[in-house]
Order: C-alpha cells, then sequence, then structure tokens
C-alpha cells in the first residue's frame, strides 16, 4: 500500500474515543487492498497515555486480521498542536509516496484505499487527488456533497478534461476541502505544507498555492470519504459560532494573498482588533 493516513488528534474523551475508533475501523477494513494502511495518529503529549490504551485495544480487537505491529503509530508532538501544524509534523514519518489526513471524527468507505490506488496507478502525474465527499451532521444524516461540482460542465479544467481543478474554478467557488484527499508526499513538502498562521482559510490557501505552483488536482468521481460537518466545540464549528463576515472576509483575502508564498508568514490580524 502507496498511502499512508494520518489523524490529528488534539483532545480525548470518551465521545472522541467513539469517533476515533469508527475512524480507525475504516482504515483497517479496507476491502481488495495488498496490505492494510499505515496510521499515524499524532497527537499533544498530555494525552499520550490514553492513546496507548486506545491502540493496544485496536490490536486485541483486531486480532483475527492479524494486523501487524507496526500499523498504528502514535506520534507525541509537543510543539504547536493546531490542525495545520499537527500535519506538517507527522508527514515527516510518512515512508510511502502518498497519505491522507483523516479527521478522527470521519469515516473512509470501504472501497476508498482500493480506487485511490487505481487512480494513482492510472494517473501518476497527479499531485492531489480531492475525493467526492458526503457531509453528515450528529445523526449521521447527509447534509450536502462537497467537491463534486468540479464534475459539472462550467468547472471544466485540464486541457478541457473533466475532473481537474483549476484556478479559475477554484475562485469561483472556494468550498473545496482537502479532508480525505490523497496527496503526493514529495510535493506538499515541496511547496511548504499547510500554513498554521492562518485560520478559517487554510486549505482553500493550500489549494490556490499548489496551483500557483504547478501542481494538478484531480477529483475522484466516487463517494469516498465521510465528513462529520456539524460535531459540536469542532474546529470549524467554532469558527461558524465565533467569526464575523468582516473576520471570514479576512481569512479568504489573506489565503489569496498568501497563495503566492510558499513560506508562512507572519499575518496582521490588527485590522481585527479595532
Amino acid at each position: 500500500m502507496n498511502i499512508s493516513v494520518i489523524i490529528p488528534v488534539h483532545e480525548f474523551n470518551e465521545t472522541l474515543s467513539n469517533y476515533l475508533d469508527n475512524a480507525v475501523q475504516s482504515v483497517i477494513n479496507q476491502e481488495d487492498v495488498d496490505s492494510i494502511p499505515k496510521i499515524f495518529i499524532v497527537h499533544p503529549p498530555q494525552i499520550e497515555n490514553v492513546l496507548k490504551e486506545f491502540v493496544e485495544k485496536q490490536y486485541v480487537k483486531y486480532k483475527d486480521k492479524e494486523i501487524p505491529n507496526e500499523t498504528i503509530t502514535l506520534i507525541k508532538n509537543t510543539q504547536k498542536t493546531d490542525y495545520q501544524s499537527q500535519v506538517n509534523f507527522a508527514v515527516d514519518y510518512v515512508t510511502t509516496d502518498y497519505f491522507s489526513v483523516l479527521e478522527f471524527d470521519d469515516e473512509y468507505s470501504n472501497s476508498f484505499m482500493k480506487n485511490a490506488s487505481i487512480y494513482i496507478e492510472t494517473y501518476p502525474q497527479i499531485d492531489i487527488f480531492l475525493t467526492m465527499m458526503i457531509e453528515t451532521n450528529e445523526k449521521n444524516q447527509g447534509l450536502k456533497f462537497t467537491n463534486e461540482i468540479v464534475w459539472s460542465q462550467q468547472f471544466v479544467g485540464e486541457n478541457g478534461e473533466m475532473g481537474y481543478l483549476n484556478l479559475k474554478s477554484i475562485k469561483q467557488y472556494s468550498d473545496f476541502k482537502l479532508s480525505g484527499a490523497v496527496i503526493k508526499k514529495s510535493e506538499f513538502k515541496n511547496i511548504g505544507g499547510y500554513k498554521s498562521n492562518i485560520k478559517l482559510t487554510f486549505m482553500y490557501e493550500y489549494l490556490l498555492r499548489a496551483l500557483n505552483n504547478s501542481c494538478k488536482i484531480y477529483t475522484i468521481p466516487k463517494i469516498g470519504y465521510k465528513h462529520l460537518q456539524t460535531r459540536k466545540d469542532s474546529l470549524f464549528d467554532m469558527y461558524s459560532k465565533t467569526m464575523s463576515m468582516k473576520e471570514r472576509k479576512f481569512w479568504f483575502d489573506v489565503a489569496n494573498k498568501e497563495s503566492n508564498f510558499t513560506n508562512d508568514r507572519v499575518i496582521d490580524t490588527s485590522m481585527l482588533e479595532k
């Protein structure tokens, strides 16, 4: 398997443990793959012990599958533990050519890795494969599809071929998400990874920067990822409750400006403090 999975975890309690259990299960139970993808759970130091217990239970739970001991690796991050920094930190531990970030309250479809592997083999020139995503609420009710709009008529991309994302389309419709995307590690590192100084629009900024650096982005036309959109106290739930329209516009403007730079620069937020 040429894809590793990164799961950033920031806190841990019984509810989050259940979500994480489902996420890990969705990786281990992949169908028609030659091996189980390696899972890297990156976390702050204060939850290391409870996560060790969680991982031990996973090996017991799936003993019938005889999963290798190195399937799940805990990575203790003693530095910045925002989402972007967690991912950047974990990527250095990935030894496969591609990785995917699975949010701990999300899940892959059972055929995700099989389909992703086929696309990687067929399109080795692609740097980022976006997955067609279904977003749900906490009752597991579907709310909307995301990333599928790249297949509509007005978003024809590379050389007139369907499925490619380009600068025109992403600026016209900014709600593309990288959750569950399959990303070529070398290109992720080459263009600077995620920027931790950008809030709300860091995925949008990364996609803009990737395109500015001639990366090729393609959307797999299958539903491969289930994203819990409405979890209470999640990062984007917090943004939706606390961020004004002025702040939202500010971060979109920042993303457009900063996508011209590969380094994560200090952002002047003084205008928001007035």
